[in-house]
């Protein structure tokens, strides 16, 4: 009979603790300084208040590949049971850096992906967003990059510090092998520099789904002067474009009334009928932002809600996942 209630406790207390790691929470991996130590992360259950994982140590080391070996502007995703992430290798590179983990604990080897392959005419890789394609199963990498052809087109759109910069893409199944890289957008009329694409997938909140869309944030990369530094919206019907080449109004960042100032790298996701936005904005008080819409379209300032662990933490990628997914035992951080 004892036996049979330590057994049953056993069972109570394991199901209790599944019960405990089933939840959502928020994964937000990020970079301080430079990008020469490595990629932090935090971690929240309420998208608002965040605290570190790891004690506030590095998760992923900066890795030894001479002036490539920043560890800026971190992406990740998760797809069947993997963790994978990009980052930025260093201001004026050809690469990208890769890694891919099934716990958030233990990491492969970094990989530096010359992404560009034999194409020689470019300037920059900048801050490579991961994305996950259900409708053409393939994992699609957005990035943003000067090419001279473009720095030297006299259209009018460089900027004072050299760069002239579009969205490229490549794609690939295994990340072993990729595809070239393509230009993915460019805005016309007027055309103009963009970085920092984001794309996710938006449901209109009916049952029918050919209502369905694809929305991108990016960020407009043209003075404040001309209308820029600032986070608008793009919509297609596919993942992968096209989309409108005329970008919405500015929804949060320079000229707006959500933390005006510059605004980068941002993460879009929809959760419970409700969108957030996450993003960067440098020289703000704020060393993380979120704006929330029901519809995209009217925003309410989320911003001075948040709890962060660290002071200026830049530019990550906001992930959902399932607590049970990460190896690390997570304190109720509400």
């Amino acid at each position: 009979m004892r036996k049979q209630l330590l057994g049953m406790m056993m069972v109570l207390l394991l199901a209790l603790g599944g019960a405990a790691r089933a939840g959502d929470v928020f994964l937000l991996p990020y970079f301080l300084g430079n990008g020469e130590a490595g990629i932090y992360f935090a971690y929240s259950r309420d998208g608002l208040k965040f605290d570190w994982l790891n004690e506030g140590k590095v998760v992923l080391p900066a890795p030894s590949w001479g002036d490539e070996s920043l560890t800026r502007d971190p992406s990740i995703l998760h797809h069947d049971g993997i963790f994978h992430i990009v980052w930025t290798t260093s201001w004026n590179s050809r690469s990208i850096g890769y890694a891919h983990s099934k716990d958030l604990v233990h990491w492969s080897n970094p990989e530096k992906i010359d992404i560009w392959g034999d194409f020689t005419g470019v300037k920059n890789t900048w801050a490579p967003e991961l994305h996950w394609d259900p409708e053409r199963r393939e994992f699609l990498i957005l990035w943003s990059s000067t090419t001279l052809a473009e720095l030297n087109d006299d259209d009018g759109s460089a900027d004072p510090h050299g760069y002239d910069h579009r969205t490229y893409a490549a794609r690939t199944k295994d990340f072993r092998t990729f595809s070239k890289p393509k230009l993915f957008f460019s805005p016309q009329n007027p055309e103009h520099g963009v970085i920092d694409p984001y794309i996710a997938h938006g449901d209109r909140n009916t049952a029918d789904t050919s209502d369905d869309r694809w929305v991108m944030v990016i960020k407009n990369e043209m003075a404040p002067k001309q209308g820029g530094k600032n986070l608008r919206l793009t919509f297609s019907k596919q993942m992968q474009g096209p989309y409108n080449t005329t970008l919405g109004p500015p929804i949060v960042g320079a000229g707006t009334s959500i933390v005006d100032t510059m605004g980068e790298g941002p993460t879009l996701l929809k959760r419970h009928g409700e969108w957030f936005l996450y993003w960067d904005a440098p020289g703000s008080r704020f060393s993380y932002c979120l704006a929330t819409s029901p519809d995209l379209k009217t925003w309410k300032d989320r911003s001075p809600e948040m709890s962060l662990p660290a002071k200026q933490m830049r530019h990550g990628t906001v992930l959902v996942v399932s607590e049970s997914t990460i190896a690390w035992e997570l304190p109720d951080n509400n």
